[in-house]
């Protein structure tokens, strides 16, 4: 009996060790996500006003974010919904919305 628990201990090492190194993964890979469906927003915004990507300004809503960091909504539900992004433009009235999809495609853009 002695034999198989060191096998036991090394398992549960190697398994906790996946689990920490796997959850900084997701949140990097849902980071990268979220930066890729903005920049896709924010061109098109640049597309539609005409101004440089500095003059741009997107970031994702208060709830989204939260529901994201707390992990609520997951790497699934990013794929199967995209993701909403608030859009304004410097020196400019101009703001509103983009929804974008997962593979980037801008499928609903607003403005009030």
């Amino acid at each position: 009996m002695t034999r198989p628990l060191p096998h036991l201990i090394s398992l549960g090492l190697t398994a906790g060790l996946f689990t920490v190194i796997s959850a900084p993964a997701l949140a990097n890979k849902l980071d990268a996500v979220t930066q890729r469906l903005g920049n896709a927003c924010k061109l098109r915004v640049v597309e539609q006003f005409d101004v440089s990507m500095a003059e741009a300004r997107i970031s994702l809503g208060a709830t989204l974010k939260q529901s994201l960091d707390s992990g609520a909504m997951t790497m699934k539900d990013v794929k199967a919904s995209g993701l909403s992004f608030n859009w304004a433009v410097d020196g400019k009235t101009a703001k509103g919305y983009c929804n974008v999809n997962y593979d980037g495609t801008v499928n609903e853009f607003k403005q009030w």
